[in-house]
């Protein structure tokens, strides 16, 4: 008996020296020097640039973490990355384990999931939805930093748990940290971009919604498109830029290692030295006064530029404002980056520098622009406006748009040919304001010219950008432009330049730019455009 016994000790510590030293060789395999080791795999014929930008994430991540926020992740981690949405979908059952009655609406609206149980990352990788490398980037890091604050946390920081807008908000931070220091778009550019989101959405979220939350709340929160996540985004950087201190970084490591034993709410009170109601009520106001604050708009002069062409345009575009201000009522809103620009191909490396988008998308919008915007930074062709004129009327075209857009809900709502012609005649408005011209008179000047053209589509014909572009292919950038603005600058004839606001107000709040239309100017969009049809040709 004792002799098996001494057998059994002797097999279970044979046993215990194997399985510690496999424990161990597994270990080092995935570590390297100390840091948890990140590796990627991929389900189908994933595109080279995804997997590209998802492996640089990836082995950046464990040593970004340490040294930017100063902890290190324990558990080797895996990243699956699903060829297209249906391989996607296949990671999150089999993979990821999520419940099948789930997968295909997080399939759907989502580029990214994480498991922090399993220590697994799941990502789309279809190019199309998951957009540039900046994004590839970002959405991969705020994957991965989901599973450190499972770590930190002991696995409380999802769900019911935990503050729904500051565990979204701190894994896009640390996404937006990690972009930027492989290259990619700015931390800046990434705060900036969400403020522009959320100032001109036409359906935003209430704070309230954004505190504790259910898997099927959250659900809910992917189909009402009510900007929860972008909102999240704006309050995390608030609460660090007024509460995180010179190290927000290891602010927001301690809220989540105290979330492994105390409740969020204290916890938060504790790390951030604010009660989170305060908080809470202390960020709506402000938010709220950013609404309707004018403009903040900083300008870059690029090496090389005219000076004197420089100040005359920023001039212009002051006077633009307030243009808007005395014929629409209001001052544009929000916080713009205006980058001032020396030709084509100073266009092109700024929208790569600036916004980091492909070279051939950069080339293609400059080559044929005077001026383009990126979300909140708007570029300039400075050699395109060397003279009063065009300073005035592209100003007050590129003034009027955003502000167009702003009360639109960046969207054109069914309106393409009035989003246009609307800021191209406001530019005319400026022009006529400046004495130069009457808007009659530009009329006869645009309608002799289409005349002499074959016949355009009536503008109920032009209500997206694809129908606009597509009419564009067909008979030309100038024709088209000619037809949006011939048709606004009647409307502004016969009914004033406020009843083009009011439009804007309407469509806002019904999201429907042809009932808009009926409403404010009182007759059907269909039969205006049998009347600009008749008036042209």
């Amino acid at each position: 008996m004792k002799k098996f016994a001494l057998f059994l000790v002797l097999c279970a510590a044979v046993f215990g020296l194997l399985y510690g030293a496999k424990f161990c060789r597994d270990t080092f395999a995935q570590t390297d020097g100390g840091l948890a080791v990140v590796t990627v795999n991929n389900l189908g014929r994933t595109d080279g640039r995804v997997l590209e930008d998802v492996q640089r994430t990836a082995e950046a991540f464990p040593q970004f973490m340490e040294e930017k926020f100063q902890v290190k992740l324990q558990r080797p981690t895996q990243i699956w990355v699903g060829a297209d949405t249906a391989q996607y979908q296949e990671l999150l059952t089999k993979r990821l384990g999520m419940e099948e009655k789930n997968a295909p609406q997080k399939a759907q609206y989502t580029n990214g999931q994480s498991s922090g149980r399993k220590a697994m990352v799941a990502i789309d990788g279809t190019r199309k939805k998951l957009g540039d490398s900046s994004e590839c980037i970002s959405t991969t890091a705020h994957e991965l930093f989901h599973q450190l604050q499972y770590e930190l946390s002991d696995g409380r920081s999802g769900y019911e748990n935990s503050l729904f807008w500051l565990e979204e908000g701190t894994a896009d931070y640390a996404g937006a940290l990690l972009c930027e220091k492989l290259g990619g778009r700015s931390v800046d550019k990434w705060y900036r971009d969400a403020r522009f989101t959320l100032q001109n959405a036409r359906n935003v979220a209430s704070v309230g919604q954004l505190q504790h939350t259910t898997e099927a709340e959250r659900l809910d929160m992917m189909t009402t498109q009510a900007k929860h996540y972008t909102l999240a985004d704006v309050m995390t950087m608030y609460l660090l830029k007024q509460y995180g201190g010179s190290q927000p970084e290891q602010k927001i490591v301690a809220y989540y290692k105290g979330m492994e034993k105390g409740e969020a709410e204290q916890v938060f009170a504790q790390t951030f030295g604010v009660e989170l109601p305060t908080f809470l009520q202390e960020f709506s106001q402000w938010w709220q006064k950013e609404l309707t604050a004018p403009a903040e708009v900083d300008t870059v002069i690029r090496p090389g530029a005219n000076e004197a062409v420089a100040r005359q345009f920023l001039q212009q575009v002051n006077l633009s404002r307030q243009w808007l201000k005395r014929n629409w009522g209001q001052d544009l809103h929000g916080h713009y980056q205006l980058v001032l620009v020396t030709s084509p191909e100073d266009f092109a490396t700024a929208m790569e520098e600036y916004c980091h988008v492909s070279r051939e998308e950069a080339k293609k919008t400059a080559d044929g622009s005077v001026w383009a915007e990126n979300n909140s930074t708007v570029f300039v062709n400075l050699a395109r406006v060397e003279d009063k004129r065009q300073a005035i009327f592209v100003s007050g075209t590129m003034m009027s748009r955003l502000f167009m857009m702003q009360q639109l809900g960046n969207d054109s709502s069914g309106m393409a040919w009035l989003l246009r012609g609307g800021s191209y005649v406001a530019g005319v408005g400026r022009l006529v304001e400046d004495g130069q011209g009457t808007l009659p008179a530009y009329q006869k000047a645009w309608r002799k010219e289409l005349r002499q053209n074959a016949p355009l589509p009536a503008v109920d014909k032009l209500q997206t950008p694809e129908d606009l572009q597509t009419a564009m292919n067909q008979h030309g950038n100038d024709q088209v432009s000619r037809l949006c603005e011939y048709a606004a600058a009647e409307l502004v004839n016969r009914y004033g330049w406020a009843s083009l606001y009011a439009w804007q107000t309407a469509t806002r709040q019904s999201g429907d730019g042809r009932q808009a239309f009926s409403k404010v100017f009182g007759l059907t969009l269909a039969d205006f455009a049998a009347q600009i049809h008749l008036m042209i040709y």
